[in-house]
């Protein structure tokens, strides 16, 4: 191998691969940054070293690599794209890396020690197999500044950098360039209104090409600054037909030797496919499948971008003690998990399930290559006068841990295991409400749509049943779920509602949460997973309606109405008992029903964060429990809001 230095971004544009940039969410640093349509300009060029190999493989390094400081090796394959071709990192020396992303052209690492490393990178496909090594020293002194984290990235996507906390403090003073680039291509739409988190959209490129920024900050005094590495992917054309007409990840089987590798991709998960696959014959269902180990069988339809997400995914299933999310994949086809995935959804066409990674990661590498790009809704409802938050709590706390994302902490399987159980319970709620196992082997095809057609057609799915045997009837809320979850203006009407009258619309009606009136299929999934998390894990829902403060943090909003626990009421009862039946036809619907607490009320004109401790005891009033919640809560997450995932037909 021999290694020469790149003095400029110039000469490196020359060889075989080009250069410039990317991924986060965090509170904002520098409020009032506005939105920009690039990055400035850099005033100086950035150098690299280029590793050449005696195959078609180059190498391009940083500069220099420190200890804890987040670094990139690039695999480049001269004169070429990488399309159609996989990539295989492995580590063979050096201090043991966590490798979060091995199966892309940017190995993305952290050295824990200035030591020597070692890389082999496998290249496979289109006429193409090399394996070549490259090694690296750590040695430099780390100037305090991190980035999260160089990576591969399609055109044409959206995605985020994050700034690292240092000592859980977000730098001062921070600014942004990109190093210039030959061709003038730039990032477009740059969101600067979270400035240790910005938002952006890579360019069309012709080619593949790297990209980077610079960040620079001050901290305790210093100016420090850091560099960060991109790789845009040049992609085939998408057809304007094309069931997915927007660039997605890069995606690979989680197991090769699935019986189904050759089709998943394909099937569940490109831009390139028009009409949905014959599933009957391709893609069957899990249910149809008869391998010995249930939960191999699942992972043989799993789709990812990272492996971790494949893995952590295997290993929650493993983890449970119940057999619920087992028995309710048995109605997908597959199961998609990808850092671009936001919100999660479930595509009725193609019967799989597509699970943000952000429910799944375990330590903060893994955490690093999710895109932090919000949900697409984010600003519906904003000319709303009201607010309608939710959480999961458990023994007057807050279910599931909450980790700032811009701390570079781990977390474990249990921590994250209610966030995803909550996740699961309603995205499998819709597989089986528009393909219960009963079904299955009645299938007609040739397509799934086909089938969803004769379905949607009779009226046969739980979530038709439901509306026609225990209709919702608030017309007020299904206007006002028009403007919060399809992004309809408000009129004039629903703008003057006040938080009071919102209140009135919703408690005296029969659903459980706001999000059921934005389609009779989500009003299924939330009663189902309200149901469900009360039961298996002791774990109830709190919703309320509050009023909508300049500044909307849980210390801030102010409780109108809410209960806690509300699909135990009376009320509700034969619409969760009805779904709960269809959902899981084996479990004792009865027996849960009747387990479910009755609903506590949260405590009108006290802020949310004041309501998370409250009390059954009548010889407690609210006003002291409010004063010891007061006392005693420290809210520091964001609010959470409900329409978090959804259906694509």
């Amino acid at each position: 191998m021999k290694l020469s230095q790149n003095l400029g971004i110039y000469s490196l544009l020359a060889s075989a691969i080009l250069v410039s940039a990317c991924g986060g969410d965090s509170d904002n640093n520098n409020p009032g940054v506005p939105t920009s349509s690039t990055f400035e300009i850099c005033s100086e060029n950035i150098t690299y070293s280029i590793a050449d190999t005696n195959s078609q493989l180059t190498f391009i390094l940083e500069h220099d690599y420190a200890k804890d400081k987040p670094g990139s090796i690039i695999a480049s394959i001269n004169e070429q794209d990488s399309i159609g071709k996989t990539f295989l990192w492995q580590q063979i020396s050096g201090p043991s890396l966590e490798l979060a992303a091995v199966n892309s052209q940017v190995l993305a690492f952290t050295p824990t020690s200035n030591q020597d490393y070692a890389f082999k990178v496998t290249v496979s496909g289109d006429n193409i197999n090399i394996e070549e090594t490259v090694s690296i020293t750590a040695d430099s002194n780390d100037n305090l500044l991190r980035i999260n984290s160089d990576h591969q990235m399609v055109n044409r996507t959206d995605a985020s950098l994050r700034i690292q906390n240092i000592n859980g403090q977000v730098p001062e003073n921070i600014s942004w360039c990109m190093y210039p680039s030959a061709n003038n291509k730039a990032f477009t739409n740059v969101d600067l209104s979270d400035i240790n988190r910005p938002f952006f959209v890579a360019p069309n490129v012709d080619t593949d090409q790297l990209f980077s920024l610079k960040a620079t900050a001050t901290f305790d005094g210093q100016t420090i600054s850091d560099d960060v590495n991109l790789l845009v992917t040049k992609e085939k054309t998408t057809p304007s037909d094309a069931y997915f007409s927007y660039p997605i990840a890069r995606m690979h089987p989680y197991k090769p030797d699935s019986p189904y590798a050759n089709q998943l991709i394909s099937c569940v998960y490109s831009n390139q496919f028009v009409d949905p696959c014959n599933i009957i014959n391709e893609l069957p269902f899990i249910s149809q499948d008869t391998n010995l180990d249930p939960i191999d069988t699942i992972m043989d339809r799993v789709v990812v971008s990272h492996d971790w997400m494949g893995a952590n995914f295997e290993a929650y299933l493993r983890t449970q003690t119940h057999n619920d999310f087992v028995e309710l994949l048995q109605s997908v086809t597959a199961v998609v998990i990808s850092y671009d995935i936001r919100p999660a959804f479930y595509t009725g066409f193609i019967g799989a399930i597509y699970l943000d990674p952000e429910y799944l990661w375990l330590t903060s590498a893994q955490r690093d290559t999710i895109n932090e790009t919000p949900d697409y809704r984010s600003n519906f409802g904003e000319d709303l006068n009201y607010l309608s938050p939710y959480r999961y709590v458990k023994d007057n706390a807050y279910a599931s841990e909450y980790i700032e994302k811009g701390n570079r902490i781990n977390r474990t399987i249990d921590s994250m295991s209610y966030d995803l159980a909550d996740l699961l319970y309603h995205e499998l709620a819709h597989a089986n409400d528009y393909y219960p196992q009963s079904m299955h082997a009645n299938l007609q095809g040739p397509t799934l749509e086909n089938d969803f057609n004769r379905r949607y057609d009779g009226k046969e799915m739980t979530s038709d049943q439901l509306n026609i045997r225990y209709p919702l009837t608030s017309n007020e809320m299904y206007g006002l779920a028009k403007v919060n979850y399809a992004g309809e203006s408000a009129n004039n009407t629903q703008k003057a509602y006040t938080p009071s009258d919102v209140a009135l619309f919703f408690s005296s009606d029969l659903a459980n949460d706001d999000y059921a009136y934005s389609s009779t299929r989500e009003d299924v999934a939330m009663l189902f997973e309200e149901v469900m998390m009360s039961h298996r894990y002791g774990i109830l829902r709190d919703i309320a309606i509050t009023d909508k403060p300049e500044i909307e943090t849980s210390s801030t909003i102010v409780v109108e109405w809410g209960q806690r626990g509300r699909v135990g009421q009376p009320e509700l009862y034969d619409r969760a008992s009805y779904v709960l039946s269809q959902m899981l036809p084996e479990i004792e619907v009865k027996q849960v029903m009747d387990g479910l607490p009755a609903p506590v009320a949260l405590v009108k004109g006290q802020t949310w964060a004041q309501n998370l401790l409250l009390t059954t005891d009548p010889s407690k009033s609210p006003q002291k429990i409010s004063s010891q919640t007061e006392q005693n809560t420290v809210d520091t997450r964001p609010l959470q809001f409900s329409g978090s995932d959804h259906v694509k037909q």
